[in-house]
């Protein structure tokens, strides 16, 4: 009796719905994601300032900072969310729509491109 009743609950623990410390949230990832997105295109383009060139990865740190975060954070986040696909795609899905929203309105206002 005492090992079933272990078993259930160990197995209740195991399937918490609740995200890992240390993860950002959807909302977050979203905002990320999409000014890096912004960013990539930005640098593709060559429309990034002068100091970035030839070193795009100082401007993904940037953009990680204007958002109150760090690349550890970023990748264990991402490491998350690709174990959760469902979720994954709800975020990215979110990020398609500001890109296409913003590319409608032909301004990158609200993204950290410009500031």
């Amino acid at each position: 009796m005492r090992i079933s009743l272990f078993c259930v609950l160990l197995f209740i623990a195991g399937c918490g719905t609740g995200k890992p410390a240390g993860v950002l949230s959807t909302e977050k990832m979203v905002d990320i994601i999409t000014d890096l997105q912004l960013a990539d295109a930005a640098y593709k383009l060559d429309m990034l300032p002068s100091s970035y060139k030839g070193s795009p990865q100082k401007y993904f740190v940037e953009v990680l900072a204007n958002h109150q975060t760090d690349s550890a954070t970023y990748n264990r986040s991402m490491l998350y969310y690709a174990e959760h696909p469902k979720s994954l795609k709800k975020i990215y899905t979110e990020v398609g729509k500001r890109l296409k929203k913003n590319n409608q309105q032909g301004s990158t206002k609200g993204s950290t491109i410009n500031q």
